[in-house]
């Protein structure tokens, strides 16, 4: 007898408690009980390996908190900000670290030939967690990245650092002297906004000292950099943005060919740049501040070390793609060697 199959759906309870459908195949006449389709994303029930990647690119995005493009600044080229360097600004900068330790695997390739020949292995690394007072006399006070909070550092639970992260990341080796919190108390203005190189939870972690209502601004595509580690850590990330508005995505066009990947002259006026540099996460930002003694390059965590920059090694396994890591470290590198008096402050050692 010749049976003819029909395509009928079946549960299956993904990570997270989702009810998800596959298809399965059973004699035409006979009956069969199933729960109704998923009709949150129609259609896609009949091709269940569309909605189960869709699921786990989710799972591996940094955050699934919304976004929305960001209404400040102007593109320009990095010659355009660059003719600008070697005269001061109107930024006076403040540089606030506290103490971590890592691996320093994950902060510096220790497989790049350079580290071999040096004899490098992996050992626990102390480092800085920083955070930057950007103060401009007319745009008022900003943040380059957010420092640690107490709250963070002592009881990482309550502000929803899971045990995992927790574990992998050394997060009881933070030591939060100052926390952000006393850094804003000792402010004599309002916060206006935070600049963020990226959106690893070490550059958030002083998200529960600021107020909710305060503009975050990140590169573009930040939010949706996917890879493993997040499946660590974007639990963490959507908590710590909880309650706050969409993260603001700094509209930078993409010139990959060009010295630098782009350039925003985010206040109009030629004092404050981010540049976007790619690699060790999809929107990682650089910035270049225009201050009242010269100009000063954040490299964020396209260096991590003070050893790595001077012998142009990228990081190691903090990064999504390691081509982009070492070509924006060497358009860094490159940049601060035209500008023989610009300061660089790396993103964790002096």
């Amino acid at each position: 007898m010749q049976v003819r199959y029909q395509l009928r759906h079946s549960p299956l309870l993904v990570p997270g408690g989702t009810r998800r459908y596959y298809a399965k195949t059973s004699p035409l006449g006979k009956s069969a009980s199933h729960p109704a389709r998923d009709h949150r994303q129609p259609g896609l029930g009949l091709f269940p390996w569309v909605e189960w990647l869709d699921m786990v690119s989710r799972r591996f995005r940094t955050t699934t908190h919304p976004t929305a493009p960001a209404k400040i600044g102007t593109p320009v080229t990095a010659a355009d900000m660059e003719a600008l360097l070697a005269q001061p600004g109107p930024i006076t900068l403040t540089t606030v670290g506290v103490d971590w330790v890592s691996n320093l695997s994950g902060l510096l390739n220790l497989k790049h030939p350079v580290a071999v020949a040096a004899g490098l292995k992996n050992r626990k690394e102390p480092i800085k967690v920083y955070l930057y007072l950007v103060r401009h006399p007319e745009r008022g006070l900003f943040l380059v990245d957010t420092g640690v909070s107490e709250r963070f550092a002592r009881e990482p639970a309550s502000v929803g650092v899971g045990w995992a992260l927790r574990a992998a990341a050394n997060v009881a080796a933070m030591r939060p002297e100052p926390s952000t919190a006393q850094v804003l108390s000792t402010a004599a203005e309002p916060l206006q906004g935070v600049f963020l190189t990226h959106l690893h939870f070490d550059h958030i972690s002083g998200l529960p000292d600021i107020p909710v209502n305060v503009p975050l601004y990140t590169g573009p595509g930040e939010a949706g950099t996917s890879v493993t580690l997040n499946l660590l850590a974007q639990g963490t990330t959507n908590r710590l943005l909880r309650g706050r508005p969409p993260l603001q995505e700094l509209q930078i066009p993409s010139n990959p060919e060009g010295a630098l990947d782009g350039v925003l002259d985010v206040f109009d006026d030629g004092s404050f740049f981010a540049i976007l540099n790619p690699g060790h996460t999809a929107g990682h930002l650089a910035f270049v501040i225009r201050s009242t003694y010269g100009p000063i390059l954040l490299t964020g965590d396209t260096s991590h070390l003070r050893w790595g920059w001077d012998n142009e090694v990228e990081p190691g396994s903090f990064l999504s793609n390691r081509d982009k890591a070492r070509r924006s470290l060497l358009a860094l590198k490159a940049l601060a060697g035209r500008h023989p008096n610009m300061q660089v402050r790396l993103g964790h050692q002096p």
